[in-house]
């Protein structure tokens, strides 16, 4: 079940209140909306950016269940929702049973620099994986490189 509370209640979030299932809507410039949803939580929040625009920051539960993932990406949570320090980002909503879909399954991201023989995606591998093969994880780089 999704509520809808609206642009007005909310303008401000706390990091610790941010929940999986939450509905955003953020001013993309001087006349549009843009919505997206919180889909899960590691160091920082993995979201989802929906294709529905919108002239007022409105959204029904229709439109988000006919919407479309346009992106996913993480994003500094901190910075827009609680310290408003860049645009005017708002939790106007949540999804009380969401679950990320499975085809979020294939989604992976990687941050920071390879040094040595790890890699940044040994930080987002599962470390029942890492265990299971023995194997450490192994940056891929073309012939020639230097690291």
């Amino acid at each position: 079940m999704i509520k809808i509370w609206g642009w007005e209640k909310k303008p401000r979030t706390m990091l610790r209140y941010l929940k999986i299932g939450d509905i955003f809507c953020f001013q993309y410039d001087h006349h549009t909306y843009r919505f997206g949803r919180i889909m899960a939580k590691v160091i920082f929040h993995i979201v989802e950016i929906f294709d529905y625009v919108s002239d007022h920051p409105v959204i029904t539960e229709t439109d988000i269940l006919a919407a479309k993932r346009l992106l996913v990406t993480p994003l500094d949570t901190y910075s827009l929702f609680d310290r408003k320090s860049e645009g005017e980002w708002r939790i106007i909503g949540r999804q009380e049973d969401y679950t990320p879909p499975e085809d979020a399954r294939d989604i992976w991201f990687s941050w920071g620099i390879v040094r040595g023989p790890g890699s940044p995606m040994c930080l987002t591998r599962p470390y029942s994986s890492v265990k299971r093969s023995g194997k450490p994880c192994r940056p891929s780089r073309p012939a020639g490189t230097m690291m």
